[in-house]
């Protein structure tokens, strides 16, 4: 009776035995199959190693809108002062990573491309790229750049309109999203993030298109031709369907940061509001999911530094 109750102890030890060894080797196998899944999912262009890392390299485009917004002192200020905390954000990630994972880059378009070739250089000056095989020196290199290098293209940019208006080329935004977000500002191995210095409105004469009550463009006078002055403004802006049309579909890799909307529609006390639903909008419908996107009006430097410094770092 004894041996028999000593037979069924060692029979019920084992099997306790067996099923902790199957429950390892299955919690092994879900721990092998989430690394492999996210290699198996990297893009064909994307080695796995870097694919691995794709959170933690940056990709960061920033698109300067170089309207006749750039006529008024402040805007330039703002502007400088914002792309010196978005390169120190950029650094800071920099200092954070080991040299030997570095594969971070930053670089800064226009659309469209300014005639001045003095201007392109500041820009080809700008684009930064760090990899493992980087300069000790590029990192206060990058400091420097982003110190000196913007006020002179603004300078450069207001000297080609000559004083006047009409001659400046405005941004054709719309046109970007359509035709060069995806080939410029997404790559499959990196974080990306498009930041877009611009006060809100959009128009290039080039680029004017209608869809029912869906535009390529807003400006002071269409926003104006609205009549969206009451608190209703929402609800009517959805039961008119008011918006710009979708340039571009499927974003969902793209993150994007909005700086420096300023309203010239002062008679509106919403037209700050409208601006920013118009875009909220837009880029949802291009895929940019909520807490993928933000956009700021035009504030003081030093409260835009933390807005700067959260989203890229955070």
């Amino acid at each position: 009776m004894r041996k028999m109750r000593n037979f069924n102890q060692l029979i019920i030890a084992l099997a306790i035995i067996v099923f902790s060894s199957c429950k390892n080797d299955n919690q092994t196998k879900s721990t092998e199959e989430v690394a492999s899944a996210a290699v198996n999912n990297s893009s064909p262009d994307c080695p796995a190693y870097l694919a691995k890392e794709k959170q933690n390299n940056l990709n960061i485009s920033v698109l300067l809108d170089l309207s006749d917004r750039i006529e008024a002192h402040k805007t330039i200020s703002k502007d400088t002062a914002y792309l010196k905390s978005l390169a120190g954000a950029f650094l800071q990630h920099i200092n954070g990573k080991k040299s030997i994972l570095l594969e971070d880059r930053m670089q800064l378009f226009f659309n469209p491309e300014p005639s001045s070739s003095k201007i392109n250089e500041i820009a080809d000056r700008l684009n930064i790229v760090f990899t493992k095989d980087a300069s000790v020196n590029l990192i206060d290199e990058t400091k420097d750049l982003y110190s000196e290098e913007p006020i002179k293209l603004y300078e450069l940019a207001q000297a080609d309109a000559n004083g006047e208006k009409s001659n400046y080329p405005g941004s054709d935004i719309w046109r970007f999203f359509k035709d060069n977000v995806r080939d410029y500002s997404v790559d499959d191995c990196h974080r990306n993030i498009l930041v877009i210095l611009t006060d809100g409105y959009m128009y290039y004469d080039k680029t004017q298109m209608t869809e029912g009550n869906r535009t390529s463009y807003l400006t002071p006078n269409s926003l104006a031709r609205l009549k969206l002055r009451k608190s209703s403004w929402k609800a009517e802006m959805e039961e008119k369907d008011l918006g710009f049309i979708p340039a571009n579909q499927n974003l969902e890799d793209l993150e994007v940061l909005v700086l420096g909307i300023n309203s010239l529609n002062d008679e509106n006390p919403y037209a700050p509001d409208i601006i920013e639903a118009y875009w909220s909008k837009w880029f949802e419908e291009m895929g940019i999911s909520k807490d993928r996107y933000k956009i700021k009006q035009a504030v003081i430097p030093s409260n835009m530094e933390k807005v700067i410094s959260d989203f890229i770092l955070g």
